[in-house]
C-alpha cells in the first residue's frame, strides 16, 4: 500500500501534508470537517471543506528549494539586477475560498525526503480535480483518500497524460 504521494503522507492514520516533525514545523491536515493548519504542533485555523471552489499544491521536489540560506542568496542575486523573487520555491496549498469570498494559502514545511516530481505532479492534480469536481468533503476521509493515493501511485510511470488519468480515477 502507497503511504505517499508527493508532500501527502499518511501519519499515524491522519493523511498530512507537509513534514509534522520539529518544533517550529507546519503541516496541514486533512480532516472530516477541513483541513486543518498545524504550527509547531498546535491547531491554527481550519477551513471547512465547503468553502473550497479549487485548491492548487506548489512544491519544489527537493527540500533545496525551501532552503532560507538559497532563498537569501537569491534575493541577493536578483537585488542587483533590479529584479525580485516572487514566492519561488515555498511549499504551500492555495485556494479560492467562498463565504466570503477570499484568496487564501498555507505554507507547510517540505519533508527531509525529497519528492518525487512525478508523485508532485499526480498530487497537483488530485487536489485540483476533487475539489473542482464539488467533491472536497471527500478529502476528509482518510480511506477515500488511501484508495485514491493508492490508485494514482500505481499509474504506470510512462503515463504520459497525468490529468486524464488522475481524473478518470477521482471520477470512479
Amino acid at each position: 500500500m502507497h503511504h505517499q504521494l508527493g508532500p501527502l503522507e499518511l501519519i499515524a492514520g491522519e493523511w498530512i501534508v507537509g513534514d509534522p516533525a520539529g518544533r517550529q514545523s507546519k503541516y496541514l491536515k486533512l480532516q472530516g470537517q477541513g483541513i486543518s493548519c498545524w504550527v509547531g504542533g498546535m491547531e491554527t485555523e481550519v477551513i471547512p471543506w465547503s468553502r473550497f471552489i479549487n485548491l492548487a499544491l506548489s512544491v519544489q521536489s527537493s527540500r533545496l528549494g525551501n532552503s532560507k540560506a538559497l532563498a537569501k542568496v537569491t534575493d541577493i542575486a536578483l537585488a542587483l539586477t533590479g529584479s525580485s523573487r516572487h514566492g519561488g520555491g515555498e511549499a504551500y496549498l492555495a485556494a479560492t475560498l467562498r463565504h466570503p469570498y477570499e484568496d487564501w494559502s498555507a505554507h507547510f514545511t517540505h519533508a527531509a525526503r525529497k519528492y518525487d516530481r512525478r508523485e508532485v505532479r499526480l498530487a497537483e492534480e488530485f487536489f485540483k480535480q476533487v475539489v473542482e469536481s464539488g467533491r472536497a468533503a471527500r478529502l476528509g476521509d482518510p480511506q477515500w483518500v488511501a484508495a485514491m493515493v493508492e490508485k494514482i501511485a500505481s499509474l504506470p510511470p510512462d503515463s504520459r497524460n497525468a490529468k486524464a488519468a488522475v481524473g478518470e480515477i477521482v471520477r470512479s
